[in-house]
C-alpha cells in the first residue's frame, strides 16, 4: 500500500516539477533575449520584453528584470517611468544586491536631465554599495566627469558636511577646488587643496589633484566652459578618443595659451539619436559656452536642426557637406563645406593662375557634385570657360572614356590651320593685287603636303589646350587615378581636392615625375613628422581637435557667456593653426573661407600660400 501511495506522489509531483523547470528555462531565455536587445540599443524591444517577464511573477529574474527595465526606460528618455521602476525596486527589494545599479542608473538619469547635482549624489551611493575595483573604476570615472561640471558650492559643502570616510570627503574637495578655480579663485582652491588627506586619496584621482594644484599656483583667469559631444565608444570610437585627446594637447601646450577652458565630455555612442539627447541636455547648463560637435554629416544635422531655437553657439570641426547656418544661425563650421571648397579651387585657377579652357573630372555622386557645381558656377562668374565635365562612379578602376573625351574637345580646341605658303614665307593676300604674277610662274615648283592633325592621331601627342583639370576625387580614389593621369598626355594644370593628399602614392615612379604640377586645395594640411602614432583618420581628427583647442584659448572672449562667445567667432579676421587656416566668410561668418594651397613638386608637399579674400597670401603664424 506504502509504495502504491509513494508511486502515486511521484506521478502527481513529476509534472509540477517538469512544469516549473520548462518555465523557468522560458523565462531564461527571455531575460536574455531582452538583454541582448538591450545591448544592441532596441530599448523598446527589450521594455516589452521585461513587462512581461515581470507580469508572470519570474521568481529569481525579477531582481535583474527590474534593474534591466530601469535602464531601458532610461534609454527611451522616459525617465518618469524609470523613476516610478526605480521606486518599485527600493520597496520590493530594499536589500538587493543590485542596488548598487540602480544608483547608478538614476544618476545616469539624472545625467540625462541636467540634474547634476542629483547625479552626483547618486554615484556617490552606488559607489560606497560595492567593493569590486573594476566596478568602483567605472562609478569613479563617471564621478571625474561630472566634476567637470562646476558642482555648486553648497551642494559640496553640505556633503563635506556629512561626509566622514577621508577618501570620500577628497573627491567632495578636489570638486569644491575644481569650481573655485573655474570661478577665477585660484588662492581659495589653493586653501580647499590644503585639506586634502594624500594619504587616503585613491590613485585614480592623483592626477586630478596635481593638475587642481598647479592650476592654484596660477594667476585668476577668466575660464570659459565649453562641452564635447563625440563618440567614445560604438563604431566611430576611435576618431572620437583622436580628437579628445589632440584637444586636451591642444588647449594648453607649455603653457602658451592666454586663457583656459573647462571641458566638459559627452558620449554620444557613434547615435545620432544620442547626439540628440546630449546635446539638448548640454545647452540646459548655463555655464556651458559653446558645443563642440566632431560630427559626420548626417549627426551634425540632426543636431544642427534639434538646437534651432538655442543661444548656444555651436562649433563643427568636420568638413561638412552643406552650409547648416541656413537652419541654424548659432552653427559655426570651422572646416568650411564642400562646395566652398570647389569655389576656392575656381578662384585659384582663374584668378590666380589666370587659366581660362578649363575641365573637370569629378565622381558622380553628392560629394562630387556639390564641388563641380560650384566650380563651375565660380569659373563662369570670373570669366574663365569649362569646357568639358566627365563623370565616374564606383572605383574609378578605368577611365579611359572619360580622358577620351577631353582629348577629342582638347582637339577640337586647337586653332584652324591657316592658308600659308612655306615655300614664299608669305601668306597670299590682297598684295596681289600689287604685282602682275602669271600663273606660269608657279608651275615648276613642287607641292607640299600639309600633314593635318586629327583626333584619330597617335594618343602621344601632347595637347596643351585644355589649361588645367579640376579632379575632386572622394577618400579612396587616388590610388586609381594616380596612375592614369600620365597615359593621355593632357599638358594641363591638376588641381585636386583634400583627398589628394596621399604622399605615398603621389611618390610612386609612374605617378610622380608626371604629377609636378599638382595644386591641392584643402582647409588642413600638416608637413610636420608626425609623433602621436595615430592612423591616418585618427590623425586627422587628432589635429581637428588640436586645432579646434588653440583656436578657442586665443579667441579675444569679454565674458564666459554663449553671446560673448558667438561674437568673438564672428569676429575672427584670420588665425594660423597646426596646419589649419580660419578666416570667416565676409558675406557668412558662420563658415570658415580659409583654404591651403599646396603644391607637389614631383617628390613632396610645398604649402603655397593661403586663400582668403579671393586672393593667394603668403602667412605665418598669427593669433586672432
Amino acid at each position: 500500500m506504502k509504495k502504491f501511495k509513494s508511486i502515486l506522489l511521484l506521478i502527481l509531483v513529476y509534472p509540477c516539477i517538469g512544469q516549473n523547470w520548462f518555465q523557468s528555462q522560458l523565462i531564461e531565455r527571455q531575460f536574455n533575449q531582452a538583454k541582448d536587445q538591450y545591448n544592441e540599443g532596441r530599448f523598446a524591444i527589450s521594455e516589452s520584453i521585461l513587462n512581461k517577464i515581470l507580469a508572470d511573477e519570474s521568481g529569481v529574474y525579477n531582481e535583474p528584470s527590474l534593474l534591466l527595465l530601469i535602464k531601458s526606460q532610461i534609454g527611451l528618455n522616459r525617465s518618469e517611468s524609470a523613476k516610478e521602476s526605480s521606486r518599485r525596486f527600493f520597496e520590493k527589494f530594499p536589500e538587493s544586491i543590485y542596488m548598487k545599479n540602480v544608483m547608478e542608473s538614476l544618476g545616469d538619469l539624472y545625467v540625462n536631465e541636467g540634474n547634476y547635482s542629483s547625479a552626483y549624489r547618486m554615484y556617490h551611493r552606488s559607489k560606497k554599495l560595492s567593493i569590486n575595483i573594476d566596478y568602483i573604476n567605472k562609478i569613479d570615472l563617471k564621478i571625474h566627469r561630472l566634476i567637470q561640471f562646476q558642482l555648486p558650492y553648497r551642494l559640496l559643502d553640505e556633503l563635506l558636511t556629512l561626509e566622514v570616510d577621508p577618501s570620500i570627503r577628497n573627491i567632495h574637495l578636489m570638486a569644491k577646488a575644481n569650481s573655485q578655480i573655474s570661478d577665477g579663485e585660484p588662492d581659495d582652491a589653493a586653501l580647499t587643496l590644503n585639506l586634502v588627506d594624500l594619504n587616503r586619496l585613491e590613485d585614480s584621482y592623483f592626477p586630478f589633484y596635481e593638475t587642481l594644484l598647479r592650476a592654484s599656483y596660477e594667476p585668476p583667469q577668466s575660464v570659459t566652459m565649453v562641452g564635447i559631444i563625440l563618440p567614445l565608444s560604438g563604431a566611430e570610437s576611435k576618431k572620437g578618443q583622436a580628437f579628445l585627446s589632440g584637444f586636451y594637447d591642444g588647449e594648453n601646450p607649455n603653457g602658451s595659451t592666454n586663457r583656459r577652458l573647462s571641458i566638459l565630455v559627452q558620449d554620444n555612442r557613434s547615435n545620432d539619436l544620442e547626439s540628440i539627447k546630449v546635446a539638448k541636455n548640454m545647452t540646459q547648463h548655463e555655464k556651458i559656452a559653446a558645443l563642440i560637435c566632431p560630427l559626420d554629416d548626417e549627426a551634425s544635422l540632426v543636431v544642427a536642426s534639434a538646437l534651432v531655437s538655442t543661444d548656444v553657439p555651436i562649433i563643427l570641426t568636420n568638413l561638412q557637406q552643406n552650409d547648416l547656418s541656413e537652419i541654424n544661425e548659432q552653427i559655426f563650421q570651422i572646416y568650411s563645406t564642400v562646395s566652398m571648397q570647389g569655389k576656392a579651387a575656381a578662384d585659384y585657377a582663374v584668378n590666380v593662375l589666370k587659366l581660362d579652357s578649363l575641365a573637370v573630372i569629378a565622381p558622380a555622386d553628392p560629394y562630387g557634385e556639390s564641388q563641380t557645381d560650384a566650380f563651375i558656377k565660380e569659373v563662369d562668374r570670373l570669366g574663365g570657360t569649362v569646357v568639358a565635365t566627365e563623370w565616374y562612379s564606383d572605383p574609378p578602376k578605368n577611365l579611359r572614356r572619360q580622358f577620351k573625351n577631353l582629348r577629342n574637345v582638347a582637339f577640337s580646341l586647337l586653332p584652324k590651320e591657316e592658308t600659308y605658303d612655306e615655300a614664299l614665307g608669305m601668306e597670299i593676300d590682297s598684295l596681289d593685287a600689287l604685282f602682275d604674277v602669271s600663273a606660269e610662274d608657279f608651275f615648276g615648283l613642287p607641292k607640299l603636303e600639309k600633314k593635318k592633325i586629327s583626333s584619330s592621331d597617335s594618343i602621344k601627342i601632347v595637347l596643351n589646350t585644355i589649361q588645367g583639370i579640376y579632379l575632386p576625387i572622394n577618400k579612396n580614389d587616388l590610388e586609381y587615378i594616380g596612375p592614369q593621369l600620365p597615359m593621355y598626355n593632357l599638358n594641363a594644370k591638376i588641381i585636386g581636392n583634400e583627398n589628394w593628399q596621399n604622399k605615398q602614392i603621389l611618390q610612386k615612379d609612374n605617378i610622380g615625375p608626371h604629377l609636378k604640377r599638382l595644386s591641392i586645395i584643402t582647409n588642413y594640411f600638416t608637413s610636420t613628422l608626425d609623433t602621436t602614432k595615430f592612423e591616418i583618420d585618427e590623425l586627422d581628427a587628432y589635429y581637428h581637435g588640436y586645432n579646434t583647442a588653440q583656436l578657442l584659448t586665443q579667441l579675444s572672449v569679454d565674458s564666459p557667456s554663449r553671446k560673448s562667445m558667438t561674437q568673438s567667432l564672428k569676429s575672427v579676421e584670420f588665425y594660423s593653426g597646426e596646419g589649419f587656416y580660419y578666416s570667416p566668410d565676409h558675406l557668412n561668418p558662420h563658415v570658415n573661407s580659409a583654404f591651403q594651397v599646396i603644391h607637389f613638386n614631383g617628390n613632396d608637399f610645398i604649402p603655397e600660400g593661403v586663400l582668403y579674400d579671393d586672393s593667394l597670401h603668403t602667412v605665418l603664424s598669427q593669433n586672432p
